[in-house]
């Protein structure tokens, strides 16, 4: 366990804060948005929630900053993941989005997301997974 260090006016302070990428996780069930978040954070992520279609809209619209990536899942109560897909795109439009289902990717040509995960996953394939398409992003 690390021994906390005391600050005093002698420390320096960091002259710059590298922010961590961004995901947000959009999944109408709690424990696998609740089970992918922990995986994220664990991996170094910042890592937002979204039940359905509406909240994540409203997620993308009004975060201050900028999603990197985008988990998907395809089946919500509100809209399929492939009909939310292009307003993500409009909305976040420098995210990469991975497309989630328990259905084979065959299920989905031409889904329109960079990326797909099977469902059930484990942290190393989400994480494996978030990489990947963030690896695709230019900037």
């Amino acid at each position: 366990m690390p021994v906390p260090v005391p600050l005093d006016d002698r420390t320096p302070m960091p002259t710059t804060i590298v922010p961590r990428s961004r995901v947000l996780v959009v999944d109408d069930e709690p424990s696998i948005r609740t089970v992918a978040r922990l995986m994220l954070e664990r991996a170094g992520y910042a890592v937002v929630e979204a039940a359905n279609a509406a909240e994540a809209v409203s997620q993308a619209t009004l975060a201050e900053r900028p999603f990197t990536v985008v988990v998907l899942d395809f089946t919500l109560p509100d809209r399929s993941g492939t009909d939310l897909l292009p307003e993500l795109r409009r909305l976040v439009s420098r995210a990469r989005i991975v497309l989630t289902s328990g259905r084979p990717e065959d299920d989905f040509p031409n889904h329109g997301a960079d990326g797909y995960l099977a469902k059930p996953f484990s942290r190393d394939h989400l994480v494996a997974a978030v990489r990947a398409v963030t690896a695709l992003t230019p900037w």
